[in-house]
């Protein structure tokens, strides 16, 4: 885990001066600014709060908590784009999928016997279960790989390993429903399919639905994005975040490995035992929901807890038996009813740009104005080099910025504002 240390903010001016920094009054941080009129330097004193870790959560207040990775990692931006390649072999996976269905039934129907007929059910039950095995075995390596000191495995093939992975999930998702369909009268297979249709969620959150659709090249809801998402990635040896915008909501989606403990025994046992450790891990969200849901899958040594409408969306927990730990967290939470815990900003003679995070430090809002005035300005938001986007008419833009620290540019007319932020967890 990483310690939390201050914030430094270092702004350059390109070619307007002076410079000023201004934060909010609080705890010990400091901002360099450099004046290229002189070697002069000026320190200002501003807020901004590390953010404490408990366990596998991340303590925050007036939102919900949130799990986090642990050990060293990595953190970028991906945009995901069309790849026929990855098309048209999803595509064959659903062709032989459909086909073995088909085979299947072919054949049960010439089994003798219901005790034989009953053995190939659950025979072709552990086949699909080990697919969808292989899932999580297949986006572990990748992540791993991806997230090591010495990677050679792009965000690009993380994305794509996700998209191939929702698409195979929804094949599958069909093939046990073609089979739960088959083997009515035989056996009851429901609860296995429940509870395999729980763990195929895993794979088809909103954030991986977007990945899958813009690789795939289809769109299939009326109020999509007119453009391929800009997704923020961080890996780990042990897990995976997805954080991202849409429209006005903050999604995130947060996978730990390490916490999957399938075949141990459960140690939960009862949905509200469940239900209490979830209440536990997240006050805020289940002291504010409107209502929670929960179930437990025993096929898959799951259980499923949500907060249905807490004050600022929506919380979906998977916990695993075995572990007694949070193994998939998913949050949507609306941006204008997430509280602003700290505000600073960048002037030049021209511009300011004031930054306001958010708990967390995600999502975070950049407001740009000419210095003195309230007069929007139209600006481009860069973060660690990759364009996030730009002010829109109000002057404002919403982003995901990185916890492990990163490099803030602004820049509007002549004038390009950076900060350093260092991590805060």
């Amino acid at each position: 885990m990483r310690h939390p240390v201050p914030i430094i903010l270092a702004v350059l001016l390109a070619l307007s001066l002076p410079v000023s920094a201004i934060g909010t009054a609080g705890s010990a941080g400091s901002a360099t600014v450099a004046n290229e009129s002189d070697d002069e330097e000026q320190t200002f004193q501003f807020q901004n709060p590390s953010v404490s870790v408990e366990g596998d959560h991340a303590q925050l207040e007036g939102t919900p908590n949130r799990l986090v990775l642990r050990g060293d990692g990595k953190t970028a931006y991906a945009t995901p784009t069309l790849d026929f390649g990855l098309a048209v072999s999803s595509h064959d996976e659903s062709i032989h999928t459909d086909y073995r269905t088909y085979a299947f039934e072919n054949s049960l129907g010439e089994i003798e016997g219901d005790e034989n007929r009953t053995e190939a059910v659950v025979a072709e039950l552990e086949r699909i279960e080990e697919r969808i095995e292989n899932l999580r075995e297949r986006e572990q390596r990748i992540v791993a790989a991806n997230a090591a000191a010495d990677s050679d495995v792009s965000e690009e093939e993380v994305l794509q390993t996700l998209a191939r992975n929702y698409y195979e999930a929804q094949v599958l998702q069909r093939a046990l429903n073609d089979l739960d369909r088959q083997s009515a009268g035989i056996v009851d297979i429901s609860d296995s399919v429940d509870a395999l249709t729980a763990e195929l969620e895993v794979y088809r959150g909103p954030i991986r639905t977007d990945i899958e659709r813009a690789i795939r090249g289809v769109d299939e809801s009326d109020d999509a994005a007119e453009s391929n998402p800009t997704i923020l990635l961080e890996s780990a040896s042990n897990g995976l975040t997805l954080s991202m915008l849409d429209g006005d909501t903050y999604v995130r989606e947060t996978t730990r490995y390490d916490n999957r403990a399938r075949d141990r025994s459960d140690q939960i046992r009862t949905m509200d035992n469940a239900r209490g450790t979830a209440q536990e891990l997240y006050p805020w969200a289940f002291e504010t929901t409107t209502g929670t849901y929960t179930i437990k899958h025993d096929a898959t040594n799951l259980y499923q807890v949500q907060a249905l409408s807490h004050d600022q969306g929506q919380l979906t927990v998977y916990f695993d038996g075995g572990s007694n730990a949070v193994y998939h967290e998913r949050q949507t939470l609306d941006i204008d009813s997430i509280p602003i815990e700290t505000t600073d900003a960048m002037s030049s003679d021209n511009v300011t740009a004031t930054l306001e995070r958010t708990p967390d430090t995600a999502p975070a809002r950049i407001t740009v104005t000419e210095s003195g005035s309230e007069t929007h300005v139209d600006a481009t938001v860069t973060v660690d080099g990759t364009v996030v986007g730009e002010t829109g008419e109000d002057g404002k833009f919403w982003f995901v910025p990185p916890t492990d620290g990163f490099e803030l540019t602004v820049r509007a007319e002549s004038t390009s504002l950076n900060a350093v932020e260092f991590p805060r967890r």
